[in-house]
């Protein structure tokens, strides 16, 4: 965009403004000066602008100009003409056009279209625009000066010497041809169409008709100014496939608030120039837009901005910021209560300005970013990190000491074999990729891929953990109507299993690590966690809590649920995997674990200094008995030794099982060494006698 400063001199007073200090306050202020340059035949400077796309309403004269006078805390000079009220007949058309905010018609006979005065072929040469007559120079002036649509017709050509509104007429039923005369071009849609009688003068914001056009024998003309709708804009560019510099006017959105000046300036101009009369004008106006509000907070200013510098790290009071939004044209008030500012958006900035944090970033251009302390603020305290970042860091810890190796994976996810008909899983609408279909919802699905890349690398010694985040869709069933919920929760899984994991001799083979040894890695990681958990066999209800995967996956006769003893929640599973020749892991037994994070920071006992004691260790000696329990393969022998725990009594020290045997009939002997010791005497066989009818007594009862 070429600025006169000329020009721009007619509309803002810039005589106490230098042109090297405008220049630097547009550039603070956002717009990028691409040339500066003298023309020395018109004695004129020029100012090139960059615009962006956000800022369309400085893309001609007087928007810029709105600008400056901002920027420059100026006001601008009067160039609003008075509009007069006999002239405009605001009767409407009977239907509301798809098209079309605003339309007006006027028609001038008697004219003389002759060279256009000095002054304006000054400023169209300033712009590199070339002079051709009156008619075509004044709308190349209301363009640059006011950016509308004004055009004008020759109305000999159309047949007419005053308007009437019902031979002015929308049609798009018509063929566009005749205007849009591209090659090889066929139309299957028909836009709307701007009418007279049966002449049609443009396809409305895309092209004129060119048959219309003024020359120097015109003495009668149409003078037509058009405001579009955008969109409709938009989707016939996209339907028709063709761009014009009409289109591309309108689809950048003209301002309705400018169009009746410009359109008053173009018919004062050819009145006064052209010395024609001006006869009864046709309008037709959408509604106007509604007036944009928004609040905003005087804290976010501050937050945002910062403190002042030089002003002892003041920030911006309420004076200050309501004498910028007033430079800025906006309507403001202040309710000094919930400290909120209640600002009014001017129409030609209701495109730009849309947000809250937009009204304090030009709070703050126009002020002066300059103005403010960069600085970051001292930082008062240190950030805590949470209970669940600490749990995790130290997770990550135990699990690297127990020699296992992190893997990280990406949640989106393919659809492959672990995932196939899993109703669970969350897929995306529109995926970038392939391989970015779903989100994950579980993470020894990871594990069991990057177990299978390394053994196909012949890395066979692979024991990994991961820590991620996996997505599931949770069936709630409501007043008899079932939803769902998509849920996002922390876990944890590891992946074991060694062909040579252990060897009692260099002569003897290398033995796999088995059930009770991966079992008691895990037991370890609990016990460095102070995490105190259950174990259970897998039921049916248990395989659709945790996952339904389990089932298809694992050996249910060597799979544990993992649950919190106190609340009876279950928050994870171990157990080995079967198919092993499915997934390329037949040289080894391989276990998995899955374990929610939230339910296993419910099960860690976090202990202080207070909650340790010291007791000294008893300097008697202890008794030993073992006994020997019947019982069926379904009874549970934890159930029967928490039972003698529960008795409280201070002579038993400990309760150890130590031996199974399994006999034919379902049946099995479990021995169990019980420990005595007291800590102030030796136990005679009354203390022995005493505990031992306990024992039997709840034997008695227990075992059926």
């Amino acid at each position: 965009m070429k600025v006169s400063w000329k020009w721009l001199g007619q509309i803002i007073d810039l005589q106490n403004i230098e042109f090297d200090k405008l220049t630097k306050k547009l550039t603070m202020a956002g717009f990028e000066i691409e040339e500066t340059y003298q023309l020395k035949t018109l004695q004129d400077k020029i100012i090139e602008l960059k615009l962006t796309a956000n800022r369309q309403d400085t893309s001609f004269l007087i928007g810029l100009a709105r600008e400056i006078s901002t920027l420059l805390n100026k006001p601008l000079k009067n160039y609003y003409h008075h509009i007069k009220a006999n002239n405009i007949n605001r009767t409407c058309n009977h239907v509301s056009y798809q098209s079309l905010n605003d339309l007006k018609l006027n028609i001038i006979v008697n004219i003389k279209n002759r060279h256009s005065p000095v002054w304006m072929q000054n400023y169209l040469k300033s712009h590199n625009i070339e002079v051709t007559n009156l008619l075509n120079d004044i709308t190349e002036y209301i363009n640059l000066k006011w950016g509308q649509d004004i055009e004008i017709f020759d109305a000999r050509k159309i047949g007419i010497d005053s308007i009437s509104s019902n031979k002015i007429q929308i049609l798009n039923n018509c063929n566009i041809s005749q205007i849009i005369d591209e090659k090889n071009s066929s139309y299957n849609i028909s836009p709307e169409l701007l009418q007279y009688k049966n002449i049609i003068l443009s396809v409305i914001g895309i092209k004129s008709n060119h048959n219309l056009k003024c020359d120097l024998n015109t003495s009668s003309i149409l003078v037509c100014g058009t405001i579009c709708q955008s969109t409709y804009i938009q989707s016939i560019i996209r339907k028709l496939n063709i761009k014009t510099e009409k289109s591309t006017k309108h689809r950048k959105k003209i301002l309705r608030c400018d169009f009746l000046y410009a359109y008053e300036e173009a018919i004062r101009l050819i009145s006064t120039f052209a010395k024609g009369i001006v006869g009864k004008a046709y309008t037709y106006h959408r509604l106007p837009y509604k007036h944009k509000s928004l609040l905003v907070n005087k804290k976010d200013i501050h937050n945002i901005l910062g403190p002042i510098k030089n002003h002892y790290n003041d920030f911006l009071s309420v004076k200050e910021i309501l004498h910028t939004l007033d430079q800025l044209n906006f309507i403001s008030t202040y309710n000094y209560i919930k400290q909120v500012f209640t600002i009014t958006i001017p129409e030609y900035r209701i495109h730009d300005i849309t947000r809250t944090i937009d009204v304090i970033e030009e709070i703050g251009r126009i002020y002066g970013f300059e103005k403010f302390d960069d600085g970051l603020p001292q930082a008062i305290n240190k950030g805590l990190a949470s209970d669940e970042r600490q749990i995790t860091k130290k997770i990550r810890t135990i699990l690297r000491n127990l020699g296992m190796h992190e893997a990280i994976h990406y949640s989106l996810k393919r659809k492959n074999k672990y995932y196939q008909n899993n109703r669970n899983i969350i897929e995306l609408y529109n995926p970038l990729s392939e391989d970015q279909t779903i989100l994950q919802n579980s993470l020894f699905a990871n594990l069991l891929e990057i177990q299978q890349y390394n053994i196909n690398q012949k890395n066979f010694s692979i024991e990994a953990f991961e820590i991620g985040r996996i997505f599931i869709k949770n069936q709630i069933s409501q007043d008899s109507i079932n939803t769902h919920q998509n849920q996002e929760q922390l876990y944890i899984a590891c992946i074991m299993g060694k062909p040579n994991f252990l060897r009692s001799s260099w002569t003897d083979e290398p033995k796999e690590l088995s059930w009770f040894q991966a079992k008691g890695i895990l037991e370890e990681f609990f016990e460095k966690l102070h995490a105190t958990v259950a174990w259970k066999k897998v039921i049916n209800s248990d395989i659709t809590k945790i996952n339904q995967k389990i089932a298809d996956l694992f050996n249910l006769k060597r799979t544990s649920i993992i649950y919190n003893p106190i609340t009876k929640e279950n928050i994870g599973f171990f157990g080995q995997l079967r198919y092993l020749s499915n997934y390329n892991l037949e040289h080894c037994t391989t276990y998995i674990c899955e374990i929610k994070l939230s339910g296993l920071m419910q099960t860690i006992n976090r202990k202080n200094h207070l909650k340790y004691r010291i007791k000294p260790y008893s300097s008697y000696p202890s008794v030993t008995r073992d006994i020997s329990i019947k019982l069926h393969n379904h009874e549970n022998i934890d159930t029967i030794r928490q039972k003698i725990i529960n008795q409280n009594n201070n002579l038993l020290e400990s309760i150890e099982i130590f031996n199974e045997y399994k006999h034919n009939n379902n049946k099995r002997n479990i021995s169990l060494r019980v420990t005595y010791r007291a800590q102030n005497r030796t136990l005679d066989d009354k203390d022995l006698t005493k505990i031992n009818k306990e024992i039997k007594c709840i034997l008695k009862y227990s075992i059926k």
